[in-house]
């Protein structure tokens, strides 16, 4: 059999990128050495975010894939469990705040919807913490991206794509070859394996290591933060350059009523070892803003790997003639993820991507 398309990753990117292929009739394979959303996907607090950037093509994507979850939720029904709570951003360190005026001009002239907000214990009577101002992104969502995943990977099945999992590629070569030998022959192979592209596409594609803690409430309550809490220094953690751990303040709640408190980067390959003294630190730099969560009990940790290129930018568009690429979201894969599905999608059918590509083109590599 031949396809028109092989696709290879079953996260949130690759189940996207079939889906977005089969309903326009493609012949799509969607291949995983696991199972569907099995892999990064499912390891983060499942939030489409615009709050965390500035201004450049990683925010104009951001923009056009947050826009993509009124589509999504239509999809996928109650199952998205997407909740539109917003993010607050809070600066408790003044040099933070004295750059943000100028960053909301740059993100509101790109289309983000944000708001300085003049009472912060209006909007969250538990962030009692010092600080210096916040600004609110009211479009900002928490969502369940392993069910869209899965939801995606459905649908595409219903258009005709073929699903094989615990199938691991081996070569790129006129479609791919599997461990034990078998060719699956296809037009082009779009690879999106996350933080495990780097042996198939050649890209210096990085895990970032990541560790969340879930604090468990007395009794649940999704209230107790009505919205993601981000610390303003999240923002240079995202985009500093060096391998090194980068610790700063997240905080919200889960849609069964509990608490998430992170986050953590490091590049040290694929170490998934739970570091409990680090687990601590991050509750306890999260009880500086939210105090409430000081004395809670730690219900689970657990790590998961970011896909990270060194520019800060997925590699999304061809590597070679009939061979795509579409990794390196690094923490961004939420929002990024269904719209990077269908910008390859009318890129290989022939239609104009609706988000110039050129600055994620795979190539900038080589140069």
């Amino acid at each position: 059999m031949s396809l028109d398309v092989v696709v290879v990753g079953a996260g949130i990117v690759g189940t996207a990128t079939a889906w977005e292929l089969a309903r326009r009739g493609a012949a799509v394979a969607l291949v995983d050495r696991a199972g569907i959303s099995e892999g990064t996907t499912g390891l983060g607090e499942g939030d489409a975010l615009c709050c965390d950037k500035d201004a450049g093509p990683e925010l104009d994507l951001a923009v056009a894939g947050l826009a993509l979850f009124d589509e999504l939720e239509a999809l996928v029904g109650p199952a998205a469990r997407i909740r539109r709570k917003g993010a607050l951003v809070v600066h408790p360190d003044a040099r933070t705040w004295a750059d943000e005026p100028a960053r909301l001009d740059r993100l509101r002239a790109a289309g983000v919807e944000a708001e300085v907000v003049d009472d912060v214990l209006a909007l969250e009577p538990q962030l009692t913490g010092p600080l210096h101002g916040a600004t609110f992104f009211p479009r900002d969502l928490q969502c369940d991206p392993r069910a869209i995943a899965r939801a995606l990977a459905a649908l595409a099945q219903e258009h005709g794509a073929t699903l094989r999992t615990h199938a691991e590629v081996e070569a790129v070569d006129g479609g791919v070859r599997l461990t034990g030998g078998e060719h699956l022959r296809a037009r082009h192979v779009v690879l999106a394996a996350g933080p495990w592209s780097a042996p198939l596409t050649g890209l210096p594609v990085e895990p970032r290591k990541g560790q969340l803690t879930r604090l468990r409430l007395p009794s649940p309550d999704p209230s107790f933060l009505r919205r993601k809490v981000v610390d303003a220094s999240y923002l240079l953690a995202v985009g500093a350059p060096d391998a090194g751990r980068q610790v700063a303040t997240v905080v919200e709640t889960t849609w069964d009523g509990h608490v998430v408190v992170g986050s953590t980067r490091e590049r040290i390959g694929f170490d998934d070892r739970v570091d409990d003294d680090l687990a601590r630190e991050v509750q306890s730099l999260a009880a500086r803003l939210v105090p409430g969560v000081a004395g809670l009990e730690p219900d689970d940790t657990w790590v998961g790997f970011r896909p990270w290129l060194p520019d800060g930018l997925p590699a999304i568009g061809a590597l070679r003639d009939g061979v795509w690429a579409a990794t390196g979201h690094e923490g961004a894969g939420v929002v990024l993820g269904p719209i990077t599905g269908r910008l390859l999608a009318q890129a290989i059918c022939g239609e104009r991507p609706e988000v110039d590509l050129a600055p994620f083109d795979p190539g900038r590599f080589d140069r």
